[in-house]
């Protein structure tokens, strides 16, 4: 193709400019999309561990009493959320590479594909730390309950399997595109 690093097409290329209009309004979209989502889940967050009525509410749904607890126990619960949301940031850190590397032309090359990687495995992290940071969470919000009423609260949700198996597919693609683009760049350099 050229002589360029990870397949990228020169800027003055015909075919960049084509590929741009195919692709370009997408990939702006999802690299804009996924800051909305990192701002709007952060902004979720703190909205909610600073209501305590409404974190109180959230928790009896799934029968766990966390009546009276402490500013400083939200505080915790938002610290646990904090860290899933810094692996989800990172996840989406991922994705806008992706993107771009899409936007430079750089579709079917290992470092797009290691940018979809990082992003599934981000994503795969966050889900996982999700399912145990449950039953913690619970823990801090019952620690003002007098011996023997803590509670851990352990539960998996059906989303959490179609989350995780979308990523690991994710993950699976990244693999594929890395083998291809690599087998590309093998029979770049014979020819």
């Amino acid at each position: 193709m050229t002589d360029l690093p990870d397949s990228v097409l020169p800027l003055d290329d015909s075919r960049l400019a084509a590929l741009r209009r195919r692709i370009g309004w997408l990939c702006q979209t999802l690299r804009f999309a996924l800051v909305g989502y990192c701002l709007w889940m952060i902004v979720s967050i703190a909205m909610f561990w600073s209501d305590e009525e409404r974190v109180v509410a959230n928790f009896a749904t799934l029968k766990v009493d966390v009546e009276g607890l402490s500013a400083a126990q939200r505080l915790g619960g938002f610290g646990v959320s904090g860290v899933i949301w810094l692996l989800l940031v990172a996840a989406c850190y991922s994705g806008w590479r992706l993107f771009s590397a899409y936007l430079e032309g750089r579709i079917f090359a290992p470092a797009a594909a290691g940018w979809l990687r990082c992003l599934a495995l981000m994503g795969l992290i966050a889900a996982l730390v999700d399912i145990p940071a449950r039953p913690i969470m619970s823990l801090i919000l019952t620690g003002h309950k007098a011996a023997g009423q803590h509670i851990v609260s352990v539960y998996f949700r059906p989303e959490d399997l179609s989350t995780l198996m979308l990523l690991a597919t994710l993950l699976a693609l990244a693999h594929i595109q890395k083998t291809a683009a690599d087998i590309a760049d093998e029979n770049a350099q014979i020819v």
